[in-house]
């Protein structure tokens, strides 16, 4: 049996919305109280295990296509939060470049 394109991509934002409110609440539980340096370094262990799952993506022009993606669906999210005045939305620094 296998799922139309509209209901793989239903399910997948299921399970993505799933994930991201536990890895919200993990990152908000891990954080409080946390200085700067902290907070970045936990945006910088994220960024590596991105990069460690796009790695892994056998197939280049398949990566090269979840690459985009990413890069996309990050600049997506990143704008909607500070359009939307999310309180918890902050500045950080990765790389020297503030995002």
């Amino acid at each position: 049996m296998t799922m139309t394109e509209r209901a793989y991509r239903s399910e997948q934002a299921r399970q993505t919305e799933i994930l991201v409110k536990a890895v919200d609440k993990a990152l908000h539980d891990a954080a409080d109280g946390c200085d700067p340096p902290m907070l970045n370094a936990v945006i910088g262990a994220l960024v590596v295990n991105l990069a460690n799952s796009l790695s892994s993506i056998g197939d280049p022009r398949t990566r090269k296509q979840m690459r985009h993606l990413v890069d996309k669906e990050l600049s997506r999210q990143i704008a909607g939060y500070l359009a939307a005045g999310t309180p918890s939305s902050k500045t950080v620094i990765i790389d020297g470049g503030m995002h």
